[in-house]
């Protein structure tokens, strides 16, 4: 392994050991985090890259935030890349999650937690809006694209989408 491998995977560590805590709202918000700091701040990828992969990620099963993560590591890092990034990008959240159902499973009964779960749902929701706005104003140029995309989110909150196609 060479010394510029190996400070690239310090640097895929230290990017997605900080993503993985950080970044809260599902993979929306995480794909816009990492748009930040891969393409304006690192400047690993151009824009248009990191758009046509986000593009193939969406066309494969799963969350394609944790793909992002896979895909952007195997390009700046090789194989060895492809796992730190995986690995440093999902164990922030396997602790998270371990330690909040331990919590739950204790706790959530109560009164006095009920209103924290309740309170947290509308700022991971803004969270959420907010990425997707963001994204898609770079993403969606024409306004043809626009309609489209308005469409599809007025058929999902109708109940139709690509797994339950009819009503």
């Amino acid at each position: 392994m060479t010394e510029d491998l190996k400070q690239r995977l310090v640097s895929l560590a230290s990017v997605f050991l900080k993503l993985g805590v950080i970044g809260f709202g599902g993979p929306a918000a995480h794909i816009a985090m990492m748009e930040a700091e891969i393409v304006t701040d690192r400047q690993w990828l151009e824009r248009s890259q990191f758009l046509d992969l986000l593009g193939a990620t969406n066309l494969i099963p799963g969350p394609n935030s944790t793909e992002m993560a896979i895909h952007v590591g195997y390009i700046y890092g090789g194989v060895w890349g492809l796992m730190v990034a995986g690995i440093c990008f999902l164990f922030p959240a396997i602790i998270m999650t371990t330690i909040l159902a331990i919590i739950y499973t204790q706790f959530g009964s109560l009164p006095q937690i009920a209103p924290l779960l309740f309170g947290i749902k509308p700022a991971v929701i803004v969270v959420i809006i907010s990425a997707l706005y963001r994204l898609g104003k770079k993403a969606i140029k024409q306004r043809k694209f626009w309609l489209i995309f308005l469409l599809v989110i007025i058929l999902n909150l109708l109940g139709r989408n690509e797994i339950f196609p009819s009503f």
